[in-house]
């Protein structure tokens, strides 16, 4: 453990500056030699490079120096207090005094790994760990980027309606039916991270049931282009579909087909899916086999769970034509999901699929 303990501090005194010109020469040749060591000693002055908030340099200092008592087999419980200091320190820059927590545990294990006689007994379960951690990071780092963001805070206590939504352009315009936010301000787009964002309607179609929002962050932003296009042809009888909104906390994937070219009650508006749907999935695209949206869901028959309707997707791009000029209608004509296999068309779609909630004023 000391031979680990001088090579962590060796790093550190390096990325800090602290070295003479001697030491810092034979280090650097060190790791010429030791692709692990110079690895860890990169994204060591990375993660040092990230954190500027005075406040939490005593956090982090804490927390390195109770990593080196700890030998690899206590990832799990470290994870556990990493989980506990996020939620308490979440609206100060402890959140990344959290993250260096865990990635200086990285850095820590791999300088190791470099010095141990048996590296290759530990290979294998090292990069186990790794992979889960990394995800920890991962989410960790995407809170500490939301911190950054003016985000307003979402209002306390239970939502009076849940819907779904889905986005219909990178900088926040996200569509829903109109009846899940009808007669409401307070609007909330939920994106995959489970942070809220306010939104305002910026369209309503009554007759068609849409409605689009903007999420009013000026600096919102989604991680890459729609993958999805819009379809402005009708769907035809029998053809496969499937959906994807939240009628319950995680997103539900349901498969099925067009049974009648009109909805409720013989509604030209509508088109009729025997596809499942239950309450909260309002709003849902509904998409071909290809992954064009061909639909939005609007309701289903109260007798059965099989039935469902949907707003026809050329009424939508209709409403998007009224939109502002930071939206391009033209935007949503490519597809980037032809060719791909259904469950890579999902997990591309994924990101863009929202939940909405309405509250009291």
């Amino acid at each position: 453990m000391s031979d680990s303990n001088n090579t962590y501090e060796q790093i550190e005194k390096y990325c800090l500056d602290l070295m003479d010109e001697r030491e810092r020469h034979y280090f650097e040749l060190e790791m010429e030699r030791n692709p692990a060591l110079r690895k860890a000693t990169e994204e060591h002055k990375i993660l040092l490079q990230t954190f500027d908030h005075i406040e939490s340099s005593e956090f982090i200092h804490q927390s390195l120096n109770h990593i080196h008592h700890h030998s690899r087999s206590q990832t799990d419980v470290l994870i556990n207090q990493l989980k506990l200091h996020v939620n308490r320190y979440w609206k100060t820059a402890s959140v990344a005094a959290s993250v260096a927590f865990i990635a200086s545990f990285l850095t820590f294990l791999a300088a190791r790994s470099v010095y141990n006689k048996d590296a290759a007994g530990i290979f294998e379960p090292l990069n186990k760990t790794d992979e889960n951690l990394k995800k920890e990071i991962k989410g960790l780092k995407n809170q500490v980027a939301n911190l950054n963001k003016k985000v307003t805070p979402q209002p306390e206590g239970p939502a009076k309606f849940t819907g779904s939504s889905f986005a219909i352009s990178q900088n926040g315009y996200m569509v829903t039916s109109l009846h899940v936010i009808d007669g409401y301000s307070n609007i909330f787009v939920f994106t995959e991270d489970g942070i809220g964002h306010k939104s305002e309607i910026v369209a309503t179609d009554d007759s068609n049931d849409l409605a689009i929002l903007k999420i009013t962050e000026e600096d919102f932003k989604f991680n890459g282009r729609i993958p999805y296009s819009i379809r402005k042809s009708n769907p035809s009888i029998a053809q496969r579909v499937y959906s994807m909104g939240y009628p319950k906390d995680d997103i539900v994937y349901n498969e099925g087909y067009v049974s009648s070219s009109t909805g409720f009650q013989g509604s030209e508006n509508q088109y009729q899916l025997e596809l499942p749907s239950n309450k909260g999935a309002s709003g849902s695209p509904v998409l071909d086999e290809m992954g064009n949206v061909i639909g939005i869901v609007s309701g289903k028959q109260s007798q059965s769970e099989g039935i469902t309707f949907a707003t026809y997707s050329k009424a939508l791009l209709d409403l998007a034509s009224k939109l502002p000029k930071d939206f391009i209608v033209s935007s949503l004509t490519n597809s980037a999901l032809k060719g791909s296999t259904r469950s890579s068309q999902v997990k591309k779609i994924e990101p863009f699929v929202c939940v909405v909630k309405v509250y009291n004023d």
